[in-house]
């Protein structure tokens, strides 16, 4: 068996690799900086200033180490280390493109086995796989500290950045100096927002078996605020959880016109795959907390009177909104349906009864029950409350009756 080789000691075509290295310094800097810029598109973008300053700094930094790592016979240190993931976090900061970090790197460690085996003959087979294995895991180390220094500085910033915006969303729903908070953000704030108080439908994921029903959930808010941020970039602020919630998005170019709304909401459930309940208003910053709060109220008339999927607003559901505003008349219209607490099966056949336009037939069909059970059950809502669900003069009464009970319920 062959004896470990110290790294000091690797020679090729006569002369030891590290010292090859160490001369031959500016050639090799010069050309894997050519390599770069020839091979990565987004080098060839970066100011000259930048290319002959930190990236040239970097690149001889990285030559400098693994040259000591061969002549010592050792991995990288950690303040090696330490420097490649610092130039790494600047990369992030610009918002340079990792993988065209990392493809720089794999560049320049093919350069330095290039001019560290120049040279080399048959004689030098087991020198020069010792050194294409160190070049390898030289490379493979790096790797690790530049991803690790990139991505801690992206995970930062990303934090910082949700934090902003959520911080800036609670202020403009809850109230508060919305544009100091804006200005020290970074935040340009938009003359007005769309508000949406939104309920999302449940996923099919959510309730297949073997699934992770919280991915599923998570899966969903992804794609649906991916729409939205699609079209309107980073100024989409949101507040959702697997129900639903709210979110404001920068009244500019197709939003500026109500079909658009409509649009867009509609791409948002398809990427999400649910069906999506929404109430909308507009407002410049100062009134999203009194938007807010109105649409949150719409999207409880929508659910109380069992509006289908899509987007309203409050002009949408006058008369429903003002059924089921607290108050007297409210509490006496949900006390219509006083007599069938103790008849749960008739609420259930009423509901049924209206959810299916009227028609005793598919209601029979859906309960599961004879035709002649629905209209039995419906000549006692009628005995009961003193509204017939037979007769359309008796209809309007007992919709709102419903709506009324379901807007006193807790």
């Amino acid at each position: 068996m062959t004896e470990h080789k110290r790294g000091g000691d690797l020679s090729l075509g006569g002369q030891r690799v590290h010292e090859r290295l160490s001369r031959d310094e500016p050639e090799l800097i010069a050309r894997v900086l050519g390599r770069i810029q020839a091979e990565v598109a987004d080098y060839r973008r970066l100011p000259v200033e930048e290319l002959d300053g930190d990236i040239a700094g970097i690149t001889r930094q990285a030559v400098r180490a693994f040259a000591r790592s061969l002549r010592e016979d050792r991995e990288l240190d950690a303040a090696e280390l330490r420097q490649i993931g610092a130039s790494a976090v600047r990369r992030a900061e610009e918002g340079f493109p990792l993988e065209a970090v990392l493809t720089a790197y794999h560049a320049g460690a093919r350069e330095i086995f290039a001019v560290g085996s120049a040279g080399s003959g048959s004689a030098d087979v087991a020198d020069l796989l010792e050194v294409a294995d160190r070049v390898l895991a030289f490379a493979g180390t790096v790797t690790a500290a530049v991803t690790r220094g990139y991505l801690e500085e992206l995970r930062t910033k990303v934090g910082q950045e949700h934090t902003a915006r959520r911080t800036l969303l609670s202020v403009l729903v809850d109230g508060g100096p919305v544009d100091v908070v804006a200005r020290s953000a970074g935040i340009t704030l938009p003359a007005r927002y769309l508000v949406l108080s939104v309920e999302l439908g449940p996923h099919a994921d959510e309730a297949a078996p073997g699934v992770d029903a919280g991915i599923a959930v998570r899966r969903k808010l992804r794609r649906f605020l991916a729409a939205f941020e699609r079209c309107c970039g980073d100024g989409v602020l949101a507040s959702l959880d697997g129900p639903g919630g709210l979110v404001l998005l920068p009244l500019a170019g197709r939003l500026s016109e109500v079909p658009g709304w409509h649009e867009l909401l509609g791409e948002a459930g398809r990427a999400a795959g649910v069906a999506v309940l929404a109430a909308a208003e507009t407002a410049a910053p100062p009134e999203v907390r009194e938007a807010a709060a109105q649409t949150g109220e719409v999207l409880d008339v929508l659910r109380w009177f069992g509006r289908p999927p899509g987007l309203y607003r409050l002009d949408d559901v006058l008369v429903e909104y003002q059924l089921t505003r607290p108050g007297a008349a409210r509490d006496r219209l949900a006390a219509i349906l006083a007599p069938l607490q103790a008849h749960p099966e008739l609420i259930e056949t009423l509901e049924t009864y209206l959810a299916q336009d009227t028609n005793r037939r598919r209601t029979a069909t859906r309960l599961h029950v004879h035709p002649n059970t629905v209209d039995y059950r419906l000549r006692r809502v009628r005995d009961l409350t003193g509204a017939d669900p037979l007769h359309p003069a008796g209809l309007p009464r007992l919709i709102a009756a419903l709506a009324a009970r379901r807007a006193s319920a807790p």
